[in-house]
């Protein structure tokens, strides 16, 4: 019996696997967080889901309330003004996002130093769920500790708190304290100056 010959050429690659990105961006107000973060979102041409307590700086795009499975199935920008008396119900039903970017800004008013597991699962599971993660902050202190666990890089604008304070999750507690000293420097000429700081 003979066989086909097998072409090794045209065997199916395996596709590239996805970065999923988990970015932390820190600065105090009026430094131009939201305008950069709106420019990167706009630019990726992905579907983005920004989570946010007030609707003060989004007001742009369309409120989604992520009743069901189907509320996740869109392209472009939308909001989500998260309810604390309904934490649990919007963390959980996160899940349903795939494919995109997901914000959380202003993290400090509805996450606390204690990660719930659903969020601690999307963080771990976003490579496979192709997931890009925004968490933004005035500060270090701002931002749960669960997303320096798994960072890969900082926008830092000016901060007025201490890096020491998130000391102990920070890889490199060394190249972000000398970044937040350079940026601040620089912050009084340009107060809307910013580095990106990556890790490998």
């Amino acid at each position: 019996m003979n066989r086909p010959a097998t072409n090794l050429q045209n065997k199916p690659q395996k596709p590239t696997e996805r970065e999923a990105k988990m970015t932390i961006l820190l600065g105090i107000n009026g430094t131009g967080k939201t305008t950069l973060l709106q420019r990167i979102l706009q630019a990726s041409g992905q579907k983005c889901l920004v989570i946010t307590p007030d609707d003060a700086e989004w007001r742009n795009y369309p409120i989604s309330e992520l009743h069901t499975q189907e509320d996740f199935v869109y392209s472009g920008i939308k909001r989500h003004i998260f309810d604390p008396d309904k934490r649990n119900g919007t963390l959980s039903r996160l899940s349903y996002f795939k494919k995109g970017i997901i914000v959380f800004d202003d993290c400090r008013a509805y996450l606390t130093e204690r990660t719930p597991p659903e969020l601690r699962q999307m963080i771990i599971r976003r490579r496979q769920r192709e997931i890009d993660i925004f968490a933004v902050g005035h500060g270090f202190k701002e931002v749960p500790p669960v997303f320096f666990t798994f960072l890969t890089e900082v926008i830092l604008f000016r901060t007025t708190d201490n890096v020491a304070q998130r000391k102990n999750c920070l890889k490199d507690y060394e190249l972000m304290a000398a970044a937040q000293a350079r940026v601040n420097r620089q912050a009084i000429k340009n107060p809307h100056h910013y580095e990106i700081i990556r890790w490998q």
